[in-house]
């Protein structure tokens, strides 16, 4: 694997789907991300591109031509190339080709950059569009971080914090994955939301328009916690798949499909557009606290 480091934190990564797969707080030795054990889920902390999620009945129409994509589209399971390397930052970068093409007819250029500052450890999306044509795509992070943090304690006595106190409201799934169109309210505590397992019996949380822009993730019994700041992300979810001891934080531009979806790409909810030659950058950055 590929590692940076500071003082305080060390990230090593892979070159296929430029992946996060390692963040230890070094004064004491401690692994935030999830290992990914395939008996639970054998990813760590995955880019979501060009889709966030599922697409419904797995494909979709764009200027007449069917196209099939994958949960989270192809990014994640392509190599990157490094383009900059220093001892504190790293920058990936993925390009279309004629492979990527048979399932997603743009051309695009994908960079991902990671950076460590103290104890902050931040993630910068760059799509370019090198293209003649518009660019269609979704974006966005899918960090699974251990819970309880080191392997003590319980599940149960974890959980997030949101910046402000504001009515949370789940937009539900249905036994597909798509979006049913209803919603719930969570039963949050003030600004905290407990991550019990009751919480994900239903699949993801799913929150839409959030008025905070950062979220910690705490435990009771070792003092620790990490926070999560991702202003300009749209959605934001929240899983945990059965007794899996790992809980994601995903910050999202972009959201999965919709029972009622019309299939067409440029209708799709969450889609963003990038006209020829120009950018599109979100950054979401981690703190390590206590």
């Amino acid at each position: 694997m590929i590692t940076i480091e500071n003082d305080f934190l060390r990230a090593s990564f892979l070159t296929k789907g430029a992946e996060c797969r390692s963040l230890v707080e070094k004064v004491h030795g401690r692994e935030f991300l999830w290992q990914a054990d395939p008996a639970y889920w054998g990813k760590t902390s995955p880019v979501l591109f060009p889709i966030v999620g599922l697409l419904k009945d797995g494909q979709y129409e764009y200027q007449g031509k069917t196209y099939k994509l994958p949960r989270h589209g192809l990014a994640r399971d392509r190599e990157f190339r490094i383009k900059e390397q220093e001892s504190w930052r790293i920058v990936f970068v993925q390009d279309s080709d004629e492979e990527s093409k048979k399932v997603y007819p743009f051309d695009y250029t994908l960079e991902i950059e990671y950076r460590l500052w103290k104890r902050v450890f931040q993630t910068t999306y760059r799509v370019i569009n090198p293209g003649t044509q518009d660019l269609l795509f979704s974006i966005g992070a899918h960090p699974a971080f251990n819970m309880p943090f080191f392997g003590e304690g319980r599940f149960e006595d974890g959980f997030v914090d949101f910046e402000l106190k504001e009515p949370l409201e789940r937009w539900l799934l249905d036994a597909n994955g798509l979006l049913s169109g209803e919603s719930r309210p969570l039963p949050s505590i003030g600004r905290s939301l407990v991550t019990t397992r009751s919480l994900f019996v239903d699949d993801a949380v799913i929150l839409k328009n959030l008025k905070s822009s950062r979220v910690t993730l705490r435990h009771r019994e070792s003092g620790m916690s990490l926070s999560l700041e991702f202003p300009g992300f749209p959605y934001f979810g929240i899983w945990s798949p059965g007794e899996a001891p790992f809980v994601c934080l995903e910050p999202w531009c972009g959201v999965t499909d919709s029972v009622s979806s019309s299939g067409k790409l440029e209708e799709k909810e969450g889609i963003n557009r990038l006209a020829p030659g120009d950018s599109f950058t979100r950054s979401f950055a981690m703190t390590v606290e206590g």
